[in-house]
């Protein structure tokens, strides 16, 4: 990663909001401890940074996300430091001065101290000095800091944006491991998306938290009239509450030594569902484990929405007994970490087909018992 000079400051106002069963925790600026130096102040009711130096500025907000969570990160953004056919001075490690002429800055995501993913925007002339040829455009870039600086998503823009000094919008998502970029004058609009890879994800794995923030590159000036960062702080508890001590290795061990035919490893084997009722989150592979009231429904593989709130070991159902001869009733969380209790019924058929079965949304899920294990 690029050296960078960080500024941390905190967004000080909280307040819940719920979105579709999902309980956000958002925060509001207010820049109140902004740890103030030569790049950071407050007018009135804007932050403004300006960067004199050749070298980058990222603002990181103190507030730490889970690292695999869903959030919302958006500002109102100006670059002061924008003007067609104008340049700006900044002054590089050695005292030497030189022009920068286009400027860039943008939003900091999924911020570490092995890098961070950036959103890069600039404006620039196709034909400066030809006013019969030449257009503005503004590029937005999605860059990967981790470990080098790659452009990994780009698109240029001819229109819905300020390409002067205005404040233009400019925000993120982050949900299932896809980052959406949105931009706009007046309102957001998505401008590109990246799914983010196998390799991606592993830059954070075993990192507890990250953080959000601002870029500011060489010579630009940018002022913030607003920030609003919303994460998922439920999915976050929902998930810590079905964690269990099962890892792959215990499971294996624990099965190895079992005599109870139904322990062991189940795979998806098909499904009847309404959709519109319910909706399959994956093609799940499960490990069943006795407790003193049935069994205990481990979560191995197999997610395909929200696949980045799960991993091996979680609870992904419970069976509890009842008085009839391999008939339980059930409780299954769903992808999202929701728990389904709903009159759901759990069956085995044949001593190697396992049914969950869910009435209330005319709707059943069956797997397999996987015998090679």
């Amino acid at each position: 990663m690029k050296k960078y000079f960080i500024i941390s400051f905190l967004m000080a106002v909280a307040m819940l909001q719920c979105h579709a069963y999902t309980l956000y925790n958002t925060r509001y600026n207010n820049f109140e401890s902004l740890n103030y130096n030569h790049a950071a102040t407050v007018n009135g009711d804007f932050l403004q940074l300006n960067n004199k130096s050749a070298t980058s500025v990222i603002v990181t907000d103190s507030t730490l996300i889970d690292a695999f969570t869903s959030y919302k990160y958006y500002i109102k953004m100006a670059n002061l430091h924008n003007k067609e056919g104008k340049s700006y001075k900044v002054t590089d490690a050695q005292g030497k001065s030189k022009s920068v002429s286009s400027t860039e800055c943008g939003l900091v995501l999924n911020y570490t101290a092995h890098g961070c993913w950036r959103v890069a925007v600039s404006c620039s002339n196709s034909s400066l000095y030809n006013e019969s040829v030449d257009s503005r455009t503004m590029t937005v870039k999605l860059i990967n800091d981790y470990y080098g600086s790659n452009i990994v998503r780009q698109v240029t823009l001819d229109g819905g944006v300020d390409m002067d000094e205005g404040y233009n919008y400019l925000g993120v998502t982050m949900e299932d491991n896809i980052i959406t970029v949105k931009i706009g004058k007046d309102q957001l609009k998505d401008v590109l998306s990246y799914q983010l890879t196998a390799s991606d994800v592993e830059i954070t794995t075993g990192t507890p938290s990250v953080k959000v923030g601002y870029y500011v590159g060489p010579g630009a000036m940018i002022s913030i009239e607003r920030a609003v960062l919303s994460f998922n702080d439920q999915q976050r508890s929902s998930a810590t509450s079905l964690e269990t001590q099962w890892t792959r290795e215990a499971l294996d061990r624990h099965f190895a030594a079992s005599k109870n035919p139904y322990e062991g490893y189940w795979t998806y084997l098909d499904r009847d569902m309404e959709d519109q009722w319910l909706k399959l989150g994956g093609r799940y592979t499960i490990a069943l484990v006795e407790n003193e009231n049935g069994y205990d429904v481990i979560y191995v593989d197999g997610a395909q929405v929200k696949k980045s709130l799960w991993h091996t070991g979680m609870r992904k159902a419970v069976m509890k007994e009842t008085i009839f001869t391999d008939n339980f009733t059930g409780k299954w969380f769903d992808a999202t970490l929701q728990p389904i209790t709903d009159d759901v019924f759990v069956t085995f058929e044949s001593g190697v087909i396992l049914n969950f079965k869910f009435p209330v949304y005319k709707s059943q899920i069956r797997f397999s018992k996987v015998l090679n294990e």
